[in-house]
């Protein structure tokens, strides 16, 4: 799943995602795993995670990849930048 941090308090390091399915928010807790080498969290945010279900909530189960806020403010916007992003690195060959 892919989404945008909405909110985030980096004091107990919990937030909010909009999800790209446009289903509930998901709720990120301090107990959720960030990839190696992520620097701290800003709304804005865009992250790959995948998710679970706790009494009744979508919550994040770990965060695949995280990418620095782009300036965007649009979530549609933000999104289609992503998903041109990746369909450049997977038109990538590697020629030997």
């Amino acid at each position: 799943m892919m989404g945008l941090l909405l909110w985030y308090n980096p004091e107990t390091e919990v937030g909010l995602i909009w999800c790209e399915d446009q289903g509930p928010l998901a709720v990120l807790g301090a107990d959720v795993p960030l990839p190696e080498g992520a620097g701290p969290l800003h709304c804005g945010d865009q992250l790959r995670f995948s998710l679970e279900m706790r009494d009744g909530l979508r919550c994040v189960r770990d965060v695949i990849d995280c990418a620095a806020a782009t300036g965007e403010t649009a979530p549609h916007e933000i999104m289609a930048d992503f998903h041109r992003a990746r369909d450049a690195e997977r038109r990538l060959r590697v020629v030997a």
